[in-house]
């Protein structure tokens, strides 16, 4: 909807993700809407340029209203929605999605590689697991190694969806206010063409009543008697 708006919008607000400051990441959720706010506030007048330019089917009070409505749904839903989820990603994207302080990323791997070993030790072991194999501990300690990467593919994948969805879900409600504005556009139109309809037949019904009607005593009420000749 829109010619894709929002979806650009809020590419844009990821093209300048990098420009949040760890300082105001540490504000909190306030201080990361402030920053995107004034994102948007620069394109406010693109959302109305593009709302002139997609819904010329639309009347121009239509259209005015249109704007405010998605206007405040961006205010109000669409950039709270991003904060929530750009601000809890963000920091785990900058430590590269390791628990550890990146000073200690090499030894939080490594500990991920040792649990992976004991694991799969255990695997070997247990005589309830399936798994007799010794192999199981190497396979068992890569998963560890790799275990941070993995993390970091699935978070990425979570947070591309959410945003995602967030479009999605902006997109429909864009859908849904143009086709109640749509449909009661047609509507007054219908109406008005039946009324319209109404009072041509009614015309036409009072046309026929008076062509219809008796025209004797008109005609009697234009003559005059005559006079009489000898008096």
């Amino acid at each position: 909807m829109l010619g894709g708006f929002v979806d650009s919008l809020l590419q844009m607000f990821e093209n300048c993700r990098p420009g949040l400051t760890d300082e105001t990441l540490r504000k909190g959720p306030e201080g990361v809407e402030r920053f995107f706010l004034d994102l948007y506030e620069k394109e406010r007048g693109r959302l109305s340029e593009t709302i002139q330019q997609q819904e010329q089917h639309l009347s121009a009070a239509d259209r005015r209203e249109l704007f405010e409505r998605v206007d405040e749904r961006i205010h109000k839903v669409v950039v709270p929605a991003y904060v929530r989820v750009a601000a809890r990603f963000t920091p785990r994207e900058r430590n590269d999605f390791f628990l550890a302080r990146e000073p200690l990323h090499g030894l939080e791997r490594l500990g991920f590689t040792a649990a992976g070993i004991a694991i799969g030790a255990f695997a070997v072991w247990a005589p309830f697991i399936p798994l007799w194999e010794k192999e199981w501990v190497l396979a068992f300690a890569v998963a560890g190694l790799v275990f941070p990467s993995i993390r970091r593919f699935l978070s990425l994948r979570r947070y591309q969806a959410e945003l995602n969805a967030l479009v999605t879900r902006t997109d429909n409600e864009i859908w849904r206010m143009d086709l109640a504005y749509l449909t009661d556009d047609m509507s007054e139109k219908a109406a008005g063409l039946e009324s319209a309809a109404d009072e041509t037949a009614e015309e036409a019904r009072l046309r026929a009543r008076l062509e219809d009607a008796p025209r004797g005593d008109a005609t009697k009420a234009n003559r005059r008697p005559a006079k009489e000749g000898g008096r």
